[in-house]
């Protein structure tokens, strides 16, 4: 699709032929992360979805999954910085994306999770 639009030919890419590998990853995790919201769920899932106990363990494991995200984005960060593999386009980028990520964290455990 981006080779027939012509992209490649409208932005310069240093690689084009990643660029049909890249965005067809892209497309396949937005499909299976958006998957689950098409399936119908039964009276006895939304009891057990709703349950406290539940929504505690699901919480604590995003929250470890979040911390063991962090630690291995800035050290991929910090290795392809030195390697040299990183532009500073991608840099800015990178840091931009893991500083917003920090940000939305820290401003709801401190505001939005005290009224729930």
């Amino acid at each position: 699709m981006t080779y027939g639009l012509g992209i490649h030919n409208i932005l310069p890419v240093p690689r084009p032929d990643l660029v049909v590998w890249g965005t067809t990853l892209v497309g396949i995790i937005f499909i299976l992360s958006g998957s689950d919201l098409l399936s119908k769920k039964t009276k006895a899932e939304e009891i057990e979805e709703n349950d406290e106990r539940n929504i505690a363990i699901g919480n604590a494991a995003m929250a470890l999954g979040f911390k063991v995200m962090t630690t291995l984005f800035v050290l991929v960060l910090f290795a392809l910085i030195f390697a040299g593999y990183m532009n500073e386009v991608s840099c800015f980028g990178m840091i931009a994306v893991f500083t917003i990520s920090q940000m939305v964290t820290v401003f709801y455990t401190r505001y939005l999770n005290k009224t729930m």
